[in-house]
């Protein structure tokens, strides 16, 4: 049975049917039943790391109140996390043979062969699922060219796609294991099609319809696959925290450049001289450095040093995919391929003029600056500025702040 479906069928909340509320504890909100903090099946507290999460927590659970129970909730997902997840390791991976073994989209993209039984042409659904179908494995096949530049596959004679999966899933949050475990168990919907939906290469229609293309579901269970889809993407959506990443460039500007925001006119052009310079990319980079190796901060690229905006625009590039390519390509070259994990890119449009921010967040270990035709820095922030640090100063800071990692 799968390790969800078996944790359900326990009684997985302990409710003493006071009035549900939220208190502070620790630095964390705690969701209390009258004084008693609320527990989970083998008395894990609910302490959760944003007030907007702990509201989603009292509102499922209200609803549960007068409501037919959902099949899932945030509560019941934090649960199983906590009971299952920490207390003996993640359930999946004893069981990631046998669900490699069932999956169809496993054995199609293994042995281009189905080992399920399709419509046949004489239903009514046939052509529904023969399109349904034939869109998801472009949409796997996108997922496999996509994932494949990202983790690391080793060459054998092996298929690599069923490595890949088990790459792809091991990469992923907790919360976000618990969510495919939750669905796949849920569904019987086997590990690519939950797999997919988590990381966001298809949409919930999308895989409910593939659940009925495959004969899993009848087409009037939809009414019942999609909200189970809502409760956790809900979860997922109100776990990420509320940082810089989630702000417009306009509120950020008026904060003014300090210890975690810094203006950059360009990327690559000097203005003065009308050319590209390879100090001005250089001067971002070392921001970026710093913010990755302090605590992390925004970088706005197009915004003049009074806050007034310049826009990508002054780069030159012919659109704003190639001025991304090229920032990425810096990134990877003189920060390394790893730390992109920690930056994230967003354009907006402001004054008529692109900006782009650039939201870092602190790097597991530390980076160094190596940009071609100069010297190798490290730099961390101070105050407003990016201050590179010489041998002896590096080595002691990278002790203290990265654990001598």
């Amino acid at each position: 049975m799968n390790p969800f479906l078996d944790y359900t069928e326990k009684k997985w909340l302990n409710r003493t049917g006071e009035q549900i509320d939220i208190t502070m504890y620790n630095g964390k909100y705690q969701v209390v039943q009258g004084t008693v903090p609320l527990l989970t099946f083998h008395g894990k507290e609910y302490l959760l790391g944003s007030e907007r999460l702990a509201h989603l927590f009292i509102t499922d659970l209200m609803y549960m109140e007068f409501a037919k129970e959902p099949r899932i909730s945030a509560p019941l997902l934090y649960a199983f996390q906590k009971d299952v997840f920490e207390l003996t390791g993640d359930p999946f991976l004893g069981e990631w043979d046998n669900l490699l073994v069932v999956d169809p989209f496993v054995t199609l993209k293994t042995t281009g062969k189905f080992n399920f039984h399709p419509f046949s042409p004489d239903d009514d659904l046939f052509s529904f699922a023969f399109v349904s179908f034939s869109a998801l494995v472009r949409s796997i096949n996108e997922f496999v060219n996509s994932t494949m530049s990202e983790v690391i596959v080793q060459e054998t004679d092996a298929h690599p796609f069923p490595e890949l999966l088990r790459l792809s899933y091991a990469r992923l949050s907790v919360e976000k294991k618990v969510a495919v475990q939750a669905l796949s168990g849920l569904h019987h919907s086997g590990i690519v099609l939950p797999l997919v939906l988590i990381s966001g290469v298809i949409t919930p229609l999308e895989y409910a319809k593939g659940l009925i293309a495959l004969k899993i579901k009848e087409p009037g269970q939809m009414p019942e696959i999609l909200p189970d889809i809502t409760h956790v993407q809900d979860y997922l959506e109100c776990l990420e925290q509320r940082t810089d990443a989630g702000r417009h460039a306009g509120l950020i500007i008026r904060e003014g450049e300090n210890e975690t925001i810094e203006f950059k006119s360009t990327l690559r052009w000097d203005i003065r001289a009308g050319k590209t310079n390879q100090a001005v990319e250089r001067a971002s980079l070392k921001t970026i450095a710093a913010f990755l190796n302090s605590t992390g901060g925004t970088l706005l690229i197009g915004v003049r040093d009074d806050g007034s905006i310049e826009g990508i625009e002054s780069d030159k590039f012919v659109n704003e995919d190639k001025f991304l390519l090229h920032f990425w390509t810096l990134i990877r070259t003189c920060l390394g391929r790893d730390v992109s994990p920690y930056i994230r890119t967003t354009l907006e449009k402001m004054d008529e003029k692109t900006v782009c921010m650039v939201h870092c967040k602190m790097c597991n270990r530390p980076v160094f600056l190596r940009q071609p035709g100069a010297d190798e820095a490290f730099y961390i922030r101070v105050g407003p500025s990016s201050n590179a640090m010489d041998i002896s100063e590096a080595l002691k800071y990278i002790e203290d702040h990265f654990n001598g990692s």
